[in-house]
């Protein structure tokens, strides 16, 4: 879980339509700090994202590229 600061912007490095249709390779969306999805995110290899398609998924963060501004 990401513990304060402000939302950072990801891009999905894997596919994981087995969990969200809508979560293929190359999805981008940002960060939500203090929040977790399910009993995943209270790990600290977790992290809350909401992606520009819509979907809210608990991510490992080696799954994700983290985009600066």
């Amino acid at each position: 879980m990401q513990i304060g600061g402000k939302p950072k912007k990801v891009k999905l490095k894997v596919d994981l339509t087995r969990y969200d249709s809508r979560c293929i390779e190359g999805s981008s969306g940002k960060t939500i700090p203090n929040y977790k999805v399910g009993m995943w995110g209270s790990w600290d290899t977790f992290v809350a994202v909401r992606f520009d398609n819509g979907a809210v998924l608990d991510i490992a963060y080696k799954s994700l590229e983290f985009i600066d501004k």
